[in-house]
């Protein structure tokens, strides 16, 4: 017999609250992406500074949601990483 999964995710607000604000991360992640492609290339700061916000809300949602810990990882890392490029970006080291 297969054990069931206790798990489960409880929807409440709070879920309901990251999944909205990654669907809107995303959608200015993409607005930026075009952006920075056809009007300026110096909007790529910004676009990597709001991919970071959105791998942030990605890891909280796969915490909270999915409960995929390894992958959560790696959006925490990755989101790290590109936090830290965007901020030395801005104050001109890179």
């Amino acid at each position: 017999m297969k054990k069931k999964d206790k798990r489960k995710s409880k929807i409440n607000e709070f879920n309901i609250l990251g999944i909205n604000i990654q669907m809107v991360l995303t959608v200015i992640v993409v607005i930026f992406a075009l952006l920075s492609l056809i009007v300026n290339r110096k909007l790529v700061t910004f676009l990597y500074l709001f991919v970071a916000l959105d791998l942030f809300a990605m890891a909280y949602n796969n915490e909270q949601l999915y409960h995929r810990k390894n992958v959560t990882k790696a959006y925490i890392a990755a989101g790290i990483i590109l936090l830290l490029y965007s901020i030395l970006s801005f104050i001109g080291v890179l």
